[in-house]
């Protein structure tokens, strides 16, 4: 285990910190975050819509059409929302103005959009299939706003003029690069090949990366990976969704329209399994270990930290055990933190793949408690009880290496209360 620490502390920790400090992945991660407020609010009308409940299903069907409006102008703004605020934080990682390089990125999104036969904007690609163009050209106006702004390339107002005329006319020479570059290189696909850059990208980046993020072995590194870094104290899942969310986002939205349309869902990884269903209580299922604490433990340590965590465990938040424990650097409790998600996952997955639960299609917000979380993703009352499942089988797995940390603890307790006498 000590050359594993220091293989990992040597090799895979720098790598990992710099990967979560990088602007770009910080930018992306944030501009998808920016997005959530409109997912979890169309959710909740996609479960009024589709209850999980077959006869309130029916008495909704008259008005399915209409309570889709809200779900079609949330999820379907993914890719819109997305261009404008990745570029905005990346603007102001770089201290440049995030208000104009988020509506610079906002035109050339627009400019690389195909219209319909009808002259009208394709609405489907406003929101998931549009999504990794919106990263690629976010970034891609930021870079060239910056490199202008750098060279001093842009016109300049004088003293006393007000903040938004000068940023108005600071950004125009950039910005009428940025439109010309975007138009000029969707003008040569175009006539070329009879592309769309929306098209390239979809086929060079979108569906490659989709199935191999959606996949199960996509999802199975994912979270060997985030529970790794966790046990050295990096927060996992914020690095690894800064590179695969955009991924799991687009994923979900496949299903939500699948459902709306009335078909089967095609995905069973997306933002819901990855964020909710191998999390229960938090990364590394701490829930299950904060249960076994309240009722198992001996250590006056462990018994009072389950007690004071287990509210915010209730609701998924996991940092209280994993640093109070401590998992982190704790060659006893990082092995079930890695094994029991993993352990749950799998089941999870096959229980979907075989039909014995729903797959998930709704995003809902990350501290929603159990079980209710899993049939509010699913629609279907057996998410709960699987939910359940999932607690008990994490729990077997934590519970002899609970009891022989318990017991090293206690024995420490008693060493230190021996000492005072």
């Amino acid at each position: 285990m000590r050359r594993f620490q220091a293989f990992m502390e040597h090799y895979f920790m720098p790598v990992a910190g710099k990967l979560a400090e990088q602007r770009h992945l910080r930018a992306i991660r944030d501009g998808i975050i920016a997005t959530m407020p409109l997912l979890i609010i169309g959710s909740i009308f996609l479960i009024i819509s589709s209850p999980p409940v077959k006869s309130w299903t029916e008495f909704m069907k008259p008005f399915t059409p209409t309570l889709s409006i809200p779900v079609n102008a949330t999820f379907g703004l993914l890719g819109l929302i997305a261009v404008f605020a990745i570029a905005y934080h990346l603007a102001r990682s770089y201290n440049l103005d995030g208000l104009s390089a988020g509506v610079l990125s906002v035109a050339a999104f627009f400019v690389a959009t195909p219209l319909t036969e009808e002259g009208n904007i394709p609405l489907n690609l406003m929101g998931s299939e549009g999504l990794f163009i919106a990263i690629l050209l976010a970034i891609f106006t930021v870079e060239v706003y910056r490199f202008f702004t750098k060279k001093n390339i842009v016109i300049r107002m004088p003293d006393g003029v007000p903040p938004s005329v000068w940023r108005a006319f600071t950004a125009l020479i950039p910005g009428a690069a940025i439109i010309a570059i975007v138009w000029g290189v969707d003008l040569f696909l175009k006539i070329a090949w009879d592309l769309s850059l929306h098209g390239v990208v979809g086929a060079v980046l979108r569906e490659p990366i989709q199935q191999l993020g959606g996949s199960f072995w996509g999802a199975i590194i994912a979270i060997i990976l985030i529970h790794l870094l966790w046990s050295f104290g990096i927060h996992g899942i914020s690095v690894v969704a800064s590179v695969m969310a955009p991924i799991w986002y687009s994923l979900t939205e496949e299903n939500v329209a699948a459902h709306q349309a009335g078909e089967a869902l095609p995905h069973i990884v997306g933002q819901p399994f990855m964020a909710i269903w191998w999390a229960v209580g938090g990364s590394g299922m701490a829930l299950a270990l904060t249960l076994l604490f309240i009722w198992r433990a001996r250590s006056k340590h462990l018994k009072s930290l389950g007690r004071g965590s287990v509210w915010a465990s209730a609701f998924n938040i996991s940092e209280p055990v994993i640093f109070g424990a401590p998992v982190v650097m704790n060659p006893i409790l990082v092995i079930p933190f890695i094994l029991a998600p993993l352990a749950v996952g799998i089941l999870t997955y096959f229980s979907m793949s075989i039909g014995l639960v729903g797959k998930p299609y709704v995003i809902i917000p990350w501290t929603t408690p159990p079980p209710f979380s899993g049939v509010l993703t699913t629609g279907d009352f057996r998410g709960g009880l699987l939910m359940i499942v999932n607690i008990i089988v994490a729990m077997v797995i934590y519970y002899p290496f609970f009891k022989m940390y318990d017991r090293q603890l206690v024995k420490e307790e008693e060493s230190i209360r021996s000492d005072d006498t």
